[in-house]
């Protein structure tokens, strides 16, 4: 048995053999705590070698106060919830899964807009309360999708698995990207435009970026100003992309559709949002990676990753490419 202490600090997602079989595999064992808070997470893991995570708060002072941990590996594409210029300091390798769920999240982006769009909810609403009658006058307002217009707020990989499942309905397709690949958007008849244009020609906007300073609340009143009347957003990124605040505004005074969220600005929510009382909003509580396949290959990724830096090799992907320059990882 490898001397190293494993910890997964939060319960977001129970663990499971999957990890386990890797784990154990590498000689060690794992335990799992509900520590979210930075104080959570120091006392059940100051000591760790090595932490998992799925949203546990790791701030500077969580960072600071580990004492000999290696890696920290984040179940997920963003890593916001930790401090990368403190874990980097700290010679903490931080590793996250870039790859595992673009085809789930692009499922959803299109399923919440033709939800929206179709107002499949309330519809299913009026027949679940005996009103069969009215469930034709209750979609009122709904349209085709057929020459409407897509704005892709984002063109990485998940938007651009978005972009072959959009194709047959006939959309035209426009995205805001500062890093765009003009030959992409030319081989797939994508127009690039800028983000005010985007909004303003849009029927559909859907989210596609990292939560950073530099896009926190990118999308806030005086861009959802900018919208069309029947437009519709979507967000399967970050909740933080757009002010919630204003964005039940929007909604309450019909300055906007509709909107498909599945992820929100404060997570978890108290239940009291006033945007939860709006007929015209979806929520699925950030489940765009939820498929099985998914959380297996998010799964085995987490756990492969920290059990490769506590092996000294290289893991599959690297937050914090700084803090290679001090900790060395051969190449597997």
């Amino acid at each position: 048995m490898k001397d190293f202490k494993i910890v997964f600090v939060d319960r977001i997602l129970p663990i499971s053999d999957y990890e386990k079989n890797i784990i154990e595999g590498f000689g060690c064992t794992v335990t799992q705590y509900n520590a979210i808070t930075p104080q959570e997470i120091l006392e059940v893991a100051a000591d760790a070698d090595a932490i998992m995570t799925v949203g546990a708060k790791f701030t500077r002072e969580a960072i600071e106060g580990l004492q000999k941990c290696k890696a920290i590996g984040r179940y997920g594409v963003g890593v916001d919830n930790i401090d990368l210029s403190a874990a980097t300091e700290k010679g903490i390798v931080v590793t996250y899964v870039p790859i595992y769920c673009q085809e789930e999240v692009a499922t959803l982006a299109l399923t919440l807009m033709l939800a929206c769009e179709r107002k499949i909810l309330q519809a299913d609403h009026a027949v679940k309360n005996g009103r069969w009658a009215s469930a034709v006058s209750t979609v009122n307002g709904a349209r085709s999708p057929r020459g409407k217009t897509v704005g892709l707020v984002g063109l990485g990989a998940i938007p651009k698995k978005l972009v072959a499942f959009l194709k047959p309905f006939g959309v035209k397709i426009i995205a805001y990207d500062p890093y765009i690949n003009l030959e992409y958007c030319k081989e797939n008849d994508i127009e690039s435009v800028e983000l005010d244009e985007l909004l303003k020609q849009s029927d559909y906007v859907s989210l596609h970026v990292p939560l950073m300073e530099s896009t926190r609340h990118m999308i806030g009143a005086r861009e959802l100003g900018l919208m069309k009347e029947d437009a519709i957003l979507i967000n399967t990124a970050r909740g933080g992309l757009v002010d919630q605040i204003a964005l039940t505004e929007a909604l309450k005074e019909k300055k906007i559709a509709a909107a498909g969220l599945d992820v929100l600005e404060f997570e978890p929510p108290t239940g009291d949002e006033e945007i939860f009382k709006l007929d015209n909003v979806i929520t699925t509580g950030h489940i765009g990676a939820a498929t099985s396949e998914a959380l297996v290959r998010l799964r085995c990724a987490v756990a492969q990753s920290v059990v490769d830096v506590l092996d000294g090799k290289m893991p599959s992907a690297v937050a914090n490419k700084d803090v290679l320059a001090q900790v060395k990882l051969e190449e597997k």
